[in-house]
């Protein structure tokens, strides 16, 4: 299959960057790892962790993103999963109908339509599982420091605080605060709340890679404010041993899971319990 015929008729470049970005790292390290033994407990790494990040498009409701961006999104996603070897049967599915509410929409071009029939047959053939580990990099990041952002997750968000930028530009480094939101907060709801730290009480922060468009293609993160002098109070924390932890899109998200699993620090106790 030539994939990256569909993908340039998707008029969504930036979209189906950000997704082959998002793969080419679950993929890599899916290789790599535990999971490398099989296709099979490869793709069992990368769905879960993927839609975790893309449910944000793919589940949200019509008023937040548009029918016909979801159907960009996962027809975008089917084809990138089967450039890199893999195929989920539920997901192809909706990438078919997919096909068919951008063509009822005259959404794409004439050639979209007319081989929309050979697209469709491409995406039912296995695909060729890779041989080689894909590559990607980290680009540089359109976040500044004394941003805020939203992540959202399990449909909760989770405010967090640009610290600054390791690298050049590369990764915002990012404190969260000690509070989950069942929307994306303003600013003024930010206010005087305190740092979300670790359960044995330090402090924690986070370089992130993969944090990098602005906005997010997969309406997972939110700026909320730039310039923002409203930063988590972390004087009731104490020093973390090092000036924080190199992760990324995908790893924080397990991170942000056990962080807020635990209680938020009291600063009336200055104790954290367990």
């Amino acid at each position: 299959m030539k994939h990256q015929q569909l993908l340039d008729k998707l008029a969504a470049k930036t979209l189906v960057k950000a997704l082959d970005e998002d793969l080419a790292r679950l993929v890599w390290r899916s290789m790599t790892g535990t999971h490398s033994a099989t296709v099979e407990s490869q793709l069992e790494y990368v769905l879960p962790k993927l839609l975790d990040r893309w449910n944000a498009v793919l589940l949200a409701s019509d008023e937040g993103v548009s029918p016909l961006y979801k159907a960009k999104t996962i027809l975008a996603m089917v084809t990138l999963l089967h450039k890199y070897g893999f195929a989920d049967p539920a997901l192809t599915e909706q990438a078919l109908v997919a096909i068919d509410e951008l063509n009822e929409a005259v959404a794409l071009s004439d050639e979209f339509y007319r081989r929309s029939p050979m697209f469709k047959n491409e995406l039912r053939e296995a695909p060729t599982p890779l041989k080689r580990k894909p590559p990607y990099q980290d680009g540089m990041t359109f976040y500044r420091a004394e941003d805020v952002i939203a992540l959202q997750l399990d449909g909760h968000y989770y405010a967090a605080y640009v610290r600054e930028l390791a690298g050049t530009n590369e990764c915002p480094v990012i404190e969260f605060y000690g509070h989950v939101f069942d929307h994306v907060p303003t600013i003024n709801e930010l206010v005087g709340l305190p740092a979300q730290g670790y359960s044995d009480g330090t402090i924690a922060r986070f370089s992130v890679s993969g944090i990098k468009y602005q906005p997010d293609p997969a309406n997972q993160i939110t700026l909320v404010g730039a310039c923002s002098a409203e930063i988590p109070d972390s004087s009731q924390l104490d020093k973390p041993v090092g000036l924080y932890v190199v992760t990324d899109i995908f790893s924080i998200q397990h991170t942000i899971r056990c962080l807020f699993a635990c209680p938020i620090p009291n600063p009336d106790e200055g104790t954290v319990s367990n």
